[in-house]
Order: structure tokens, then C-alpha cells, then sequence
């Protein structure tokens, strides 16, 4: 075995110095020389479950193609002496297997296709040479590979059958919300709605859907709601750079709100005519035109930790002109944002942070 060259940059967990996540791209080739299964971490494999990983795998030639969650691994010891930071490659030597956390299915379905007498030397050449997002925790104790494993697997639920198309791993912005979420505790914390295409209010705190969370990360890079076949090749390109700074920007920006946002009796930041407002100043406010990149100021931390001075309490009477009462003469009435309302909710935070 070669030596894999994996790039991306560990980012430590927030909190802890010691313990970091890469997020990065590797070939098949490479994913099927460096994994490792730990039957400590892992339960048994299902093998009842690989006929059908094998079945998609035919169509790896069809106008879709094949496209997998990420495969989450990790790197047991210390990774200092193995990555460049002036390049941000790590080396991921033959002697450093890396634990599967979550992928041992997907891993072991490869390998029966590979196994299929029936295919042609270059389709398995094509798979192989295939790329997968892969993210590499670090530091971690095997208590906490087994946690990180039954949070994964306990956590997982099957989408309803009508937002079945708004979870198609091939949506490279379902993969990257999916993805966040599961790296983000600033993000988990905040809470995100998967299952469901709207929230409750106002009993349920939770900030955002996933739904409107794709739409807000695309207003925040792009400036707009949905994105065109060059806005996804752009996220397709820089997918590791652009999912370290959502990572870190989830963080800072969470950091910087009330403590339950989604609380629309206290603040007004559950709304999405707000969230698209916040997202739109964003994008004006740190990212940086450019056709063939994306691009973000370098002090862009700054920008976003200033969203601190603002008063998102539902008493503030900027916001009372452009809301209206929901669940009208109900035990549940509350303030809501009418939905026109996002250039003026906007125009509002810009006024308050020049």
C-alpha cells in the first residue's frame, strides 16, 4: 500500500483542543486501504443489507449515477508529525488503519461489487476511482468511537415518503446539510427539523428545518434562494473549504444569538422571513464576488459576531411594524413575521450594524 494523501483541515471540536474533525474527498481505492472495522465500536454487519448496496452500485452508469452519505472514520493517535499544515494534507500511513464509524455497509457492498465476476475491468476501474466524502474525527476514546456510533445510528429516521425528494443523497446540498448537522454541535444544539416540512409555533423551539436550512446556506453564499446547476458545481468544487467555514460559521453565529433562538415567544429569530433577512446581510457582508470561486472576507468573524448587538427580543418595537398575530385568540398566539417582509427586516439589520 501507497501512503493516502487526505486534504482538508482539522478543525478542533469546540471546547476541546484535543480532538478535532477533517472533513475531505478519497477515492474508493484509497477509502478500501486505510478502513479498518471494530467490532468494539461496530455492531455485526447485516450482510442481508449488501445486496442491495450491490444493486445501486449497477448504476453507477445510468444519468444519476451513485452517490453516498460520507463514510465517518477515525484517526487513532497523534496526527502531528503526519499532516502539513502549509498544505493541509495529512499522510495516512500504512500502518495507521482508520476505524469506521459509520460506513461499514456501504464499505463492504463496494468491496461484493468489486468481487462480481460479471463486470468489466473498467467499470470496477470507474468505481474505484470514484471519490467519496469521507470525515475523520481525531483524539477520540474508544468510549467515545462508541458513542459517536450509536449517536449516528439511534439518530437516523426515515423521512417521511413526501419529502423523500428533499433527501436524495444525490442533492449535493442534502449531503451538506446532513453532513453539518451531524458535525455541528452549535448546529444540534439549535436543533433542525428533518422530518417534518414545517414547525410548529409556539410550542416548538426548534430553530430551523432542514428545508430552510439549505435555502439559508444558498442565500448566505449565492444571495439567493435556490441554486442553479453552477451555484451546486461551485459547492461540488470546494466542498471541504466551504464545509470547514459553515462549521466554524455556525459556531460563531450561534455563539452570538439568544440561548433558543427558535423560542418565537422571546425572540423573533424562529421566523423565516428573519433567517432569510440575516442570511441576505451575510452574503453582503462577508462574501466576496467572485464568478469562479466562493470567497468570504478574512475577518468575517467579526461580521458575523456583531449580530450580538442586535435586540431579537419580540418586545423591540423595530420589528412590530412588519408582524402579525398567529393563532389569533388562542391559548397559542404569537408574533409572527409576515412574509414580505425580508429586504425590510434586512434593511433593519443594516441600519443597526453600520
Amino acid at each position: 500500500m501507497v501512503n493516502v494523501l487526505a486534504k482538508g483541515t482539522i478543525n478542533t471540536l469546540i471546547n476541546r483542543n484535543d480532538k478535532g474533525i477533517m472533513s475531505t474527498q478519497l477515492s474508493i481505492e484509497e477509502v478500501l486501504e486505510i478502513y479498518t472495522i471494530n467490532h468494539e465500536v461496530n455492531r455485526d454487519l447485516g450482510y442481508h443489507r449488501l445486496p442491495k448496496i450491490v444493486k445501486y452500485l449497477d448504476s453507477i452508469d445510468s444519468s444519476v449515477g451513485i452517490f453516498f452519505p460520507s463514510i465517518v472514520l477515525s484517526y487513532r493517535g497523534d496526527p502531528t508529525n503526519f499532516y502539513e499544515v502549509s498544505t493541509s494534507t495529512l499522510e495516512i500511513v500504512k500502518d495507521n488503519k482508520l476505524v469506521v464509524i459509520d460506513g461499514q455497509h456501504r464499505i463492504k457492498g463496494i468491496e461484493q461489487y468489486l468481487n462480481k465476476v460479471s463486470i468489466s475491468s473498467e467499470a470496477k476501474e470507474k468505481l474505484i476511482k470514484s471519490n467519496l466524502t469521507v470525515q475523520i474525527y481525531f483524539g477520540l476514546t474508544l468510549e467515545e468511537e462508541k458513542k459517536l456510533f450509536t449517536d449516528i445510528n439511534t439518530n437516523a429516521k426515515r423521512v417521511s415518503r413526501s419529502l423523500v425528494t428533499n433527501y436524495d443523497t444525490r442533492d449535493i446540498y442534502n449531503l451538506l446539510v446532513r453532513e453539518l448537522y451531524h458535525s455541528s454541535d452549535a448546529l444540534k444544539n439549535a436543533t433542525v427539523e428533518f422530518n417534518k416540512s414545517r414547525i410548529v409555533r409556539p410550542t416548538n423551539t426548534t430553530f430551523i428545518t432542514s428545508v430552510r436550512l439549505k435555502k439559508f446556506i444558498n442565500l448566505m453564499i449565492f444571495g439567493k434562494e435556490s441554486p442553479n446547476q453552477k451555484n451546486e458545481a461551485q459547492i461540488k468544487e470546494q466542498y471541504d473549504e466551504i464545509f470547514s467555514f459553515l462549521n466554524k460559521f455556525f459556531s460563531i453565529f450561534f455563539r452570538s444569538l439568544p440561548a433558543v433562538p427558535g423560542d418565537v415567544l422571546k425572540h423573533v429569530l424562529g421566523h423565516e422571513p428573519i433567517q432569510n433577512a440575516i442570511a441576505l446581510y451575510i452574503n453582503d457582508a462577508i462574501i466576496v464576488e467572485n464568478d469562479n470561486k466562493i470567497k468570504w472576507l478574512e475577518t468575517w468573524e467579526d461580521e458575523v459576531e456583531q449580530l450580538k448587538l442586535i435586540n431579537w427580543s419580540v418586545k423591540n418595537r423595530d420589528w412590530l411594524p412588519y408582524m402579525m398575530d398567529s393563532r389569533k385568540n388562542s391559548p397559542y398566539q404569537y408574533k409572527s413575521f409576515i412574509e414580505t417582509t425580508t429586504l425590510d427586516l434586512k434593511e433593519i439589520i443594516e441600519k443597526k450594524l453600520l
